[in-house]
């Protein structure tokens, strides 16, 4: 037996707690709006990456690498912030907006488009 302290929702561990309907379809919306988007982002730029080292040639390598670490780093977002943010039902933790996520990812996103545009302008 562990002494590691359960987080607890409602009383209640956070596999085995019981929502009502409305808070269902709040969970439901969060996944699909914030977890879902990271994803896609995630898998976009994937497919861009991989796009661009199968059809261009060796000079291009580089953009289609920058698009694959973006995708990781946006991956690597989503999963962090899945894993911290599931308290969103808990009354006793007061409510904090999204604001420090979207400070980081706007950071991620901007210094991919520096890397693209710094290694667009060298080509």
């Amino acid at each position: 037996m562990t002494d590691k302290k359960e987080k607890l929702i409602r009383g209640h561990r956070r596999e085995s707690v019981l929502f009502t309907l409305p808070e269902l379809q709040d969970l439901r919306a969060h996944q699909r709006t914030f977890e879902g988007a990271y994803w896609r982002t995630a898998l976009g730029a994937f497919s861009s990456g991989l796009l661009i080292l199968k059809v261009f040639t060796r000079e291009f390598y580089k953009i289609g690498i920058t698009f694959f670490v973006f995708g990781l780093a946006m991956l690597a977002i989503a999963l962090w912030r899945r894993r911290t943010s599931f308290d969103v039902f808990d009354q006793s933790i007061p409510y904090k907006t999204s604001g420090d996520w979207v400070i980081l990812t706007t950071i991620v996103t901007m210094a991919t488009y520096i890397v693209l545009l710094i290694l667009l302008w060298n080509l």
